[in-house]
Parts: C-alpha cells; structure tokens; sequence
C-alpha cells in the first residue's frame, strides 16, 4: 500500500479526512480514534499513530493489518483409482476457482485407511490455506483464511471396497457358518459317545 495520511488532527479544529479515503474514514476528536469502513484488499498494510510537534515525528502506535476476501468455493476430483485383492489406492486433486490446487494419494487395506503421498496443504498466494485430509471414511477439501472457510468432500467407501463391502460380507457369513458347523459337529459326537458308554455299562 502506497504512504498516504488516512486523518489529521489538529488542535482545536475537526479533523481532516484525506480526499482518498472520503466517505470510508469515521474519526473521533474525542479520543482521536479513527475507523476505516468498506475495507479492499488494497487497504493491507502497516497503519501508524504519529504525532508531529516542532520537536520531531512521534510514533504512537503501529499496526498491521491484513483485508481478505471470503475464500472462493474448492472443487474434489478423483483422478484415478488402483485396486488389488487386498488394497486400494486412489489419488484425489482439491482445487480452487483460482487455479491453486494440491494433489494427495490416499491407500486402505480391509480395515484402515490412510494419508500416503502428495500434498497435505498449502498457502494461496492471497494468504488463505488449502488442505486435503482423511476423516473417518471423508477425503475433506478445505480452503480457508481468516474470516471464512468452505469445503468439499467424498466417500472413500464410493471408489475403494472396504470390509463394509460385499466381498466381507460373503467372507463374515462364510465363517459364521463354518463356526456353527463344527461347534454342532462336536456336539453331535459328545452326545453320542456318552450314548455309547452308557450302552457299554449295561452289558457289563
């Protein structure tokens, strides 16, 4: 931001708003307080109180400040996906309107997933963050600053098998029915060799 003086104050006289900030700048001779409205993004910068006597320049106070837009809205693709007989892998892009974008590659087995390669996060060059992560089955895309955030998400469950899905199920049922088999199977022989012991007692 160019140098330019926002107000001067003088004593005994109202202030004086500077031609280009007129209709924006509401100031106080009370406590000399001044408010800058209708902020832009020009309007980043370094903001000083100074007092001007025949002694010298006084600096009073110094502050910084940062004017954001609201982040723009971020698009998830899913770019390709890789499977075998016991993993997935797939590899997302999360982008903004404004051509940022990060690339991240995402891997489950039959009961986990996780956050393998690529990018995590990143800072735009207007100073807002952009991030892809894993939440519970979620691959979130987050753009944020500091005065709003917005984001996209998918399932993982809808590109990659997960123990949810059908093959586990079959695998779950086959298993509960092999238990039950041999669990009867035993009980079938208990009975019938305390059957045959007691038959044997008798004809002794």
């Amino acid at each position: 931001m160019e140098s330019n003086t926002l107000v001067t104050f003088s004593p005994g006289k109202e202030p004086i708003v500077s031609d280009v900030y007129t209709g924006r700048v509401e100031a106080s001779v009370k406590n000399f307080s001044v408010k800058l409205k209708n902020l832009q993004e020009a309007d980043s910068g370094v903001y000083i109180a100074q007092v001007t006597a025949a002694q010298g320049d006084k600096i009073l106070a110094r502050y910084s400040v940062t004017v954001q837009d609201p982040v723009s809205p971020v698009a998830l693709t899913v770019d390709s996906v890789s499977s075998s007989s016991d993993s997935c892998s797939l590899t997302v892009t999360c982008s903004t309107q404004d051509s940022h974008h990060i690339n991240s590659t995402f891997t489950c087995d039959t009961n986990t997933c996780s956050q393998e390669g690529g990018e995590r996060s990143k800072v735009t060059t207007s100073g807002a963050s952009l991030n892809v992560y894993l939440l519970n089955d979620l691959i979130i895309c987050n753009h944020s600053n500091q005065v709003s955030w917005t984001n996209n998400s998918k399932m993982i469950d809808d590109f990659c098998w997960r123990h949810t899905g059908p093959e586990a199920g079959i695998s779950l049922c086959l298993v509960k029915t092999v238990v039950f088999s041999v669990g009867l199977v035993i009980m079938v022989s208990a009975v019938i060799s305390v059957h045959l012991m007691e038959k044997l007692k008798r004809h002794k």
